[in-house]
């Protein structure tokens, strides 16, 4: 077999709490041909000084101010040069053995982007759930992103085609890229295997009750399927006040009474979207 190289990049930031186990999972991997860069904000607690602890298994790292987590990791892939791409945030980590069999399902001398399952550690409450990804559903990247990042991995002509994340965002920059990546013409190539493990956990800015993810994520749809969202919005402009009514009954009414009554009185709209991003329409003002 071969061992094509593979360029792990790991954005961090004051997650000191979690990066050991990041880094062990990685450095275990004990991947003949490995290029690990951990690119740090500027850590003001012990992420540094765990970084140096395995210093001599790190190809490069640094410790500076940036611009944001995809900054951060755009940083990291200027300096790579695996024919293999992929990044690792400092709260997440690899499951054993997955860099070789990354290696032996790719194709480096194409454009093509491999992604497969994820188990999701949730440690509020000390509970486990795997993904599970259907390759016969029709699936749209441009709809939602159904891409699990730490269980995404892409050849560097992939990376090359469709060129660096978008820094200006902070929250949906890894599905942006995905979307741009399969506008570009990379092939996408799912895989039942389980690569990697998402931690949730309090200190994580992805939760989803973060306002600003919410909004962002909401104008990142738009953008990618604009027609759907024109057709959401003018329904949405016709039936506000009702919209708001069953809303404001969810105060006092289960959740699922709230969603039936959303498919009673507005089943055309429910097609186009779901419970949750209505709210988020509705919420976020989006629509006058």
């Amino acid at each position: 077999m071969s061992y094509p190289k593979i360029s792990v990049i790991t954005p961090s930031y004051n997650q000191g709490g979690f990066i050991e186990q990041t880094i062990l999972s990685v450095i275990g991997q004990q991947y003949p041909n490995l290029e690990y860069i951990i690119i740090d904000g500027g850590s003001t607690d012990n992420t540094v000084e765990v970084i140096k602890k395995y210093g001599q298994y790190i190809t490069y790292w640094i410790s500076e101010s940036d611009n944001g987590q995809a900054d951060a990791i755009n940083k990291g892939f200027e300096r790579a040069t695996g024919d293999i791409l992929c990044w690792l945030n400092s709260d997440d980590y690899y499951l054993p053995g997955v860099l070789a069999k990354v290696a032996g399902l790719l194709d480096t001398s194409q454009p093509q982007l491999l992604f497969g399952n994820c188990i999701h550690l949730d440690e509020s409450k000390n509970f486990t759930h795997g993904s599970y990804f259907d390759p016969q559903k029709p699936w749209d990247i441009n709809t939602g992103d159904y891409i699990t990042q730490p269980s995404s991995f892409w050849t560097r002509k992939a990376w090359e085609q469709t060129g660096p994340l978008n820094a200006e965002l902070h929250f949906g920059f890894d599905w942006e890229w995905y979307a741009r990546a399969n506008h570009a013409g990379v092939k996408f190539i799912p895989s039942t295997v389980y690569f990697s493990v998402y931690r949730l956990h309090s200190q994580q800015k992805s939760q989803p009750q973060n306002a600003a993810r919410a909004t962002e994520l909401l104008q990142l749809q738009r953008r990618l399927n604009p027609d759907k969202f024109k057709r959401i919005d003018d329904s949405v402009k016709t039936h506000k006040n009702g919209l708001n009514i069953i809303y404001a009954l969810g105060a006092t009414l289960p959740a699922v009474w709230q969603h039936r009554l959303l498919k009673v009185f507005y089943p055309g709209l429910m097609k186009l979207t779901d419970h949750s991003t209505l709210k988020k329409i509705l919420q976020n003002d989006a629509v006058a």
